[in-house]
């Protein structure tokens, strides 16, 4: 594992190196006039560069793979300390990354876009990071033996596409990636998995040089070679870090630090299923639509945002100093606050719009 100061350095050097990689991708994109087109979900207007996940991408593997040479993981002293498990996941990001890129570019039909995230997942299956058994609130825990597969590439798949989905306004989704990858390294400080400590907090320091131009009004957007490469990381990360033997607060706490895009998916996917709708059509309904139609400002919006990302950052931070039957209360308890607050915003919203 990557020592904790050594983590803020990996971190601090992926910042830099993507504050002065994205400046290029800006002149490459209005050189060649690879713009965001805008649509039913989009809400911009003008010519605003798209693949500011390049960038991120770029910035995120140097930065992990300088780390990897020069501090070395999980204690092993060698040239190239990187574990044979990891490269799947690296080769799991590459496949998810050139997805989006192509998909940037060349609009690729779902079924396709779909098929290539699944075998990103199992990627990350076949370096033996599986969800291999699903514990029971107080009756202990059910073995998934073979089935651990296909939930795992189902779990990959679901936040893979939660993110994207919710990479409406500027800042939001790369916001939102940024505050639970940190959650998710402070959480992995005393963890075993194997390179755990230096990914989240990799990721984080990325995503805080991309938001430097993403920010409100933003310069660039991420697009989907930046939306999914970063909601499969988010995926992957709590993957790293699961204990042999999960506890049923260890699966809930990364549930709950993605609370957000995880809410907005299934609330999309249950609006369209009920208009005879594909889950990923378009429409203007998305939480941060919802916020807009209160009349706050992107600002505003991202502040709500960061904000309730980092009160569930915090709680899940501080569940593991708590007995286990108190945690998962806690953890409930936030659930259950998350979803009657998403409520209270659907009916607020509509209400204002007359709909």
């Amino acid at each position: 594992m990557m020592p904790f100061p050594q983590s803020f350095v990996a971190a601090a050097f992926a910042t830099l190196l993507c504050t002065a990689t994205v400046p290029v991708v800006l002149w490459l994109s209005h050189r060649f006039q690879w713009y965001d087109v805008p649509n039913a979900r989009k809400i911009h207007t003008g010519d605003i560069p798209r693949l500011g996940g390049v960038g991120i991408f770029v910035s995120f593997i140097a930065a992990f793979l300088l780390a990897s040479l020069v501090f070395g993981f999980a204690g092993v002293p060698a040239v190239w300390p990187i574990h044979g498990e990891i490269l799947f996941v690296l080769a799991g990001m590459v496949v998810i990354h050139v997805t989006g890129l192509v998909d940037d570019f060349y609009n690729l039909k779902a079924i396709i876009k779909f098929l290539l995230q699944i075998i990103a997942a199992a990627l990350v299956t076949m370096g033996g990071f599986l969800i291999r058994s699903i514990p029971i609130p107080f009756f202990g825990s059910i073995s998934l033996g073979i089935l651990s597969y296909p939930v795992t590439v189902l779990w990959i798949v679901g936040i893979t596409n939660a993110l994207n989905l919710v990479d409406g306004i500027d800042g939001f989704a790369g916001g939102i990636t940024a505050i639970s990858a940190l959650s998710m390294g402070f959480l992995s400080v005393d963890g075993s998995g194997t390179s755990s400590l230096g990914i989240p907090f990799i990721l984080c320091g990325a995503v805080l040089g991309f938001l430097f131009y993403n920010y409100p009004p933003a310069r660039i957007f991420m697009g989907d070679s930046g939306a999914l490469f970063l909601g499969f990381t988010l995926a992957v990360i709590p993957l790293l870090q699961l204990p042999s033997q999960p506890s049923v607060t260890s699966l809930l706490i990364p549930v709950t630090i993605l609370t957000i895009p995880i809410l907005d998916t299934a609330s999309a996917i249950i609006r369209r299923t009920r208009k005879g709708l594909p889950f990923y059509s378009a429409d203007r309904e998305h939480i941060h639509h919802k916020l807009q139609n209160l009349g706050l400002t992107d600002r505003k919006i991202l502040l709500i945002t960061y904000s309730y990302c980092a009160f569930l950052g915090v709680v899940c931070c501080l569940s593991r100093f708590l007995k286990a039957d108190i945690a998962f209360l806690t953890l409930v308890s936030v659930w259950v606050l998350s979803i009657l607050c998403f409520f209270a915003l659907r009916n607020r919203s509509n209400a204002k719009s007359g709909s």
